[in-house]
């Protein structure tokens, strides 16, 4: 019987994305505000999902947010916000062993707004909108190699190549559809996010 590198890798999914969510929680206690906002996020970032289900991947208003929570409220927000919303939507699109993969790519998508954050700032809704494009193609890729892992046989280049490519349509459709939300509402929802950003900033002074 030949290796199951299936179960392998969704091992190294479930332990990545555990240490990942340790490690952002032992940066700093997260606030009750910093919570709510996880919260509330992770809500709308859910039901967005949820209701568009698979069959409408590519009209998914969803990542785009992930990522703007990242680049206003910083890595942990960013990447709590995406790691929690493919856990709890698929109670309703079909739990599997490709959640701890598909946490671990929605989580990043928070990170990188956040480093975007850092990097830059006073970036526009364009190079939002721009990263947001690119993470529809590099979400395919990196939940190919689980689907690469479990499916294919031998497990050599030429074979995840060939399964890369026969997703590409559907990773356009997600890259055309995260273009299509940034550049509509991303100006208006990072006004909204800093917006109350500097609401939670606001600290109340005592015994004056």
């Amino acid at each position: 019987m030949g290796t199951n590198w299936g179960f392998y890798t969704t091992l190294i999914g479930i332990f990545s994305i555990v240490l990942l969510m340790l490690g952002m929680e032992k940066k700093g206690e997260l606030s009750t505000r910093q919570v709510a906002v996880i919260a509330m996020l992770t809500a709308l970032c859910t039901a967005g999902r949820a209701v568009t289900g698979v069959g409408l991947l590519f009209l998914q208003p969803t990542m785009f947010l992930v990522e703007l929570a990242g680049f206003v409220y910083g890595a942990r927000v960013g990447f709590f916000v995406g790691a929690m919303t493919p856990l709890i939507s698929n109670f309703f699109n079909g739990q599997g062993p490709w959640t701890p993969w598909q946490m671990i790519c929605w989580g990043l998508v928070g990170v990188s707004g956040a480093v975007f954050g850092v990097i830059f700032p006073r970036a526009g809704n364009t190079t939002l909108t721009v990263l947001c494009f690119f993470w529809g193609y590099l979400y395919g890729a990196i939940m190919d190699i689980w689907q690469w892992s479990v499916f294919m046989r031998p497990l050599t280049f030429k074979t995840y190549f060939l399964l890369w490519a026969a997703g590409f349509s559907f990773d356009s459709l997600r890259a055309a559809g995260n273009l299509l939300f940034c550049a509509a509402l991303g100006y208006q929802t990072v006004k909204i996010l800093r917006y109350f950003r500097k609401k939670m900033d606001v600290q109340y002074l005592e015994n004056l």
